[in-house]
């Protein structure tokens, strides 16, 4: 049986070769390049997926490659090739068309058929793997909620990356707004250990508090220790992120599984 490579597969293999960057690499099963991220903003803007605003998803696309680079996350050389795509179909739009001049056909339709074929990939693949839980014959026991309460939490897997970098990039600009002419004499250094204690600390003695609440005040480079403190707590297994709903608040809760604290200073040189 043959297998036939996604368009994401394709461009991952050919960015393979290239130099590997002192950036932090984020890698979550959900999201794995910029078709993804461009589904994330169809979604959470509630496009139409066969008459995409181009104009609207080029500027989103752009403030999210922004904040990635912000956030000391390594812009890989696909996400680069869709944003100056995104500016070239919006170029083709803008163009004046003579009267009487042939239509042409839309600049957006070869970006529309890979959307709509990578997400038919997503779905089987979704599949297979749904398939493969059902052969182990596998499954967890539901946690049971209390008399009375109806919790609406989904699970960390439909906390996307995304979702983690809209609620930073909503605190940042906050922190910017408050402080509009602060003047910076001396520049803290913020280490990732100590906000991975921080954070663990917070968890375990609360057992839940809200992602916003705990970003509350902080500076820009605070900010970036944060955030990769909390992808590496939540790549140990010792953090969980919950929603209520699709883009709303996220809620950092404890897992069962003890960490060694001692080792979070290995993170500092990563």
């Amino acid at each position: 049986m043959t297998t036939t490579m996604s368009e994401e597969e394709k461009i991952g293999e050919n960015s393979d070769s290239e130099e590997e960057s002192t950036a932090y690499n984020v890698a979550l099963p959900a999201f794995r390049g910029p078709l993804d991220l461009l589904l994330h903003l169809i979604k959470k803007h509630e496009i139409d997926i066969y008459d995409i605003p181009i104009a609207l998803v080029t500027e989103q696309y752009n403030a999210y490659l922004e904040a990635m680079e912000q956030f000391d996350l390594d812009v890989a050389a696909d996400y680069i090739y869709m944003a100056a795509l995104l500016i070239h179909i919006k170029s083709r739009m803008l163009l004046p068309r003579e009267e009487g001049e042939e239509p042409i056909e839309d600049p957006r339709k070869e970006l529309v058929d890979r959307l709509i074929e990578y997400q038919r990939f997503k779905s089987v693949a979704e599949t297979f793997a749904e398939t493969d839980v059902v052969r182990m014959a596998m499954w967890s026991r539901p946690s049971t909620p209390l008399p009375g309460s109806e919790p609406s939490e989904i699970d960390m897997s439909e906390v996307s990356l995304f979702d983690l970098i809209d609620a930073f990039r909503s605190a940042l600009n906050r922190y910017k707004e408050a402080h509009p002419h602060a003047i910076e004499l001396k520049r803290t250094v913020h280490k990732i250990s100590a906000k991975m204690s921080e954070l663990y600390k917070a968890v375990r003695e609360k057992a839940t508090i809200r992602l916003q609440w705990f970003l509350e005040g902080r500076d820009r480079d605070e900010l970036i220790a944060i955030f990769l403190a909390t992808l590496e707590l939540v790549r140990l297994g010792g953090l969980t992120l919950k929603q209520s709903d699709n883009f709303g608040e996220i809620n950092i809760g404890a897992t069962e599984n003890e960490i060694d604290q001692s080792k979070f200073e290995l993170f500092d040189d990563a």
